[in-house]
């Protein structure tokens, strides 16, 4: 297989292509794919075009290639190439290394990352144990072989083990006669540290991507989105000036790039910062329906929690919980969603569930922890109405270096203000200016009713009228009136329906409608209730 000579792979592709014969086009295309790939992308893709169907089943490397793919894949036919092992056995350890990358990123282009990730784990084996002198060569694939591998780890959400692939694939591309392959690697690592959190270090690789060569026009697209997906990420979280314009830069919902759920992450998270839960959720149905069910990756987290905060906001409760309910798997990004309904809604003992089997997962990055902290400053507040000095301080940190100001932004003023108390004179200081101008909401408090109220009011789904209320308990329809009147400017409404709905929320209804209602464990009589008004 020719790796570097690219004047004679274009030479040797022309004479192919001259002769009309679609077979010797295929072998010729295949046994220059690298250099063509890397140098001549277009011409090696209108070589592609020209061979019959017949002709690419038995290449899966060369249709890769074919500019259908990657928009049918997503649509009406899955690129999941697979090969017949007698075949596999005819080819060279340079091609099988070729198609095992090829394999992988068919099945993650499908949808299937899990799927992907196995074809990942069988190229990681071939480097590790099959020795091919290509590999070793400054001018072979080695490098984009661990940035494609780190890409389908990324994909499923393993950032942490993602940025060792990249950090590998960037040390390679130093060496390698591709002169923006260090640039390529550098940018998956721009996002990745986006993704997690760590923004300085987000940050650090954009500044230093920018002092290598523009990326090559096979990996333009690909390479684009990467940076422009980091610089928007970074923008949101940190809630800077410049992030709508970002976002303005990112790839459409209905991309083919594998970076399409990071830019839908991005969007959605910018939209419930500014209050626009409808409109996230409309970007997460168009991003959702544009693309084929994601299985084992981490597009599914994405599409998942995003739909759980916009529904949430737009008053949609019950279909959240639908959501939370029917997901067969809860990612971190999921559960934090979850939490945080959790607590808008006083479901304490869940939010306190959710944030144990979270703080039990591996490898969470700085912005999952800073947003689990909160979330169980909020959980404190809400059961004690106080938040101790530790986590006070630990808050303090987080928001000091002005990262997290959008997770800041989604927690309610009390805790804010609890907080403050307890940081220093000097340090309160630089955490208003860090919280200035966010949208905090306020927690409101709850209803607290007498013992006959709570029973009127537990009577009200299964008892029509107030005549059948008083007969329940014995009493006269004045004296239940007289309760219903209370119970109503109690809790804000003038109707039974609101009533029952609002009891609903604040869970203030019992399964006996005899029965006085009693906090549950970890619950405080009177304690605040995050509804927002």
């Amino acid at each position: 297989m020719n790796l570097n000579d690219d004047a004679k792979a274009l030479a040797e592709l022309e004479r192919a292509v001259a002769s009309g014969n679609p077979e010797m086009i295929a072998r010729t295309a295949m046994f220059h794919a690298w250099p063509l790939y890397t140098m001549h992308s277009e011409r090696l893709r209108r070589a592609v075009e020209s061979l019959p169907s017949r002709v690419l089943e038995r290449y899966p490397v060369l249709r890769a290639v074919h500019p259908m793919t990657a928009v049918l894949a997503r649509t009406s036919r899955p690129f999941k190439p697979l090969i017949d092992p007698d075949q596999a056995r005819a080819m060279s350890p340079d091609e099988l290394d070729a198609l095992t990358m090829v394999q992988m990123i068919a099945f993650r282009l499908s949808g299937d990352v899990a799927a992907a990730l196995i074809y990942a784990r069988r190229l990681e084996d071939r480097l590790r144990h099959v020795r091919v002198e290509s590999r070793e060569r400054t001018d072979g694939p080695l490098w984009y072989f661990h940035y494609q591998i780190g890409t389908t780890l990324f994909a499923a959400g393993d950032s942490a083990r993602a940025l060792l692939e990249f950090a590998t694939a960037r040390q390679l591309g130093r060496m390698s006669k591709q002169p923006y392959a260090e640039r390529m690697a550098l940018g998956r690592t721009a996002l990745a540290h986006a993704m997690r959190g760590s923004l300085e270090q987000a940050a650090a690789a954009l500044t230093e991507l920018e002092g290598h060569p523009p990326v090559g026009e096979a990996h333009r697209a690909s390479a684009q989105s990467t940076e422009h997906t980091a610089r928007a990420l970074i923008a949101v979280e940190r809630m800077s000036p410049d992030a709508e314009d970002l976002i303005a830069t990112l790839q459409p919902y209905d991309s083919v790039e594998v970076t399409w759920p990071f830019a839908l992450l991005a969007r959605t998270r910018a939209l419930l910062a500014l209050q626009r839960p409808a409109d996230a959720l409309e970007a997460v149905r168009l991003a959702d329906e544009s693309h084929p069910p994601q299985h084992g990756a981490f597009a599914s987290d994405v599409i998942l929690s995003s739909s759980i905060h916009a529904l949430a906001g737009t008053g949609d409760s019950r279909g959240a919980w639908r959501l939370i309910d029917e997901a067969p798997r809860r990612g971190r990004l999921t559960r934090l969603a979850a939490v945080r309904l959790a607590l808008h809604e006083c479901r304490l003992d869940f939010a306190a569930q959710e944030l144990t089997r979270l703080a039990s997962e591996p490898a969470l990055g700085p912005g999952t922890q800073a947003e689990a902290a909160l979330l169980r400053a909020w959980l404190d507040v809400a059961r004690t109405g106080e938040l101790d000095n530790r986590n006070a301080i630990r808050i303090g940190h987080h928001a000091m270096n002005g990262n997290s100001r959008r997770a800041l932004a989604m927690v309610p003023r009390q805790l804010i203000d609890q907080v403050r108390v307890h940081l220093a004179a000097d340090v309160r200081d630089r955490f208003d200016a860090v919280t200035a101008g966010l949208p905090f909401f306020e927690l409101a408090a709850r209803p607290t009713l007498t013992p006959g109220e709570l029973r009127v009011l537990n009577a009200l789904p299964s008892a029509p009228t107030t005549a059948a209320i008083a007969a329940t308990f014995h009493v006269s329809p004045n004296t239940v009136k007289t309760q219903l009147k209370a119970l109503y400017r109690k809790l804000g409404c003038s109707t039974r329906e609101d009533a029952i709905r609002i009891a609903v929320q604040h869970h203030l209804l019992t399964s006996d409608p005899g029965e006085p209602y009693a906090p549950a464990a970890g619950e405080v009589g009177g304690r605040l209730d995050a509804r927002a008004h």
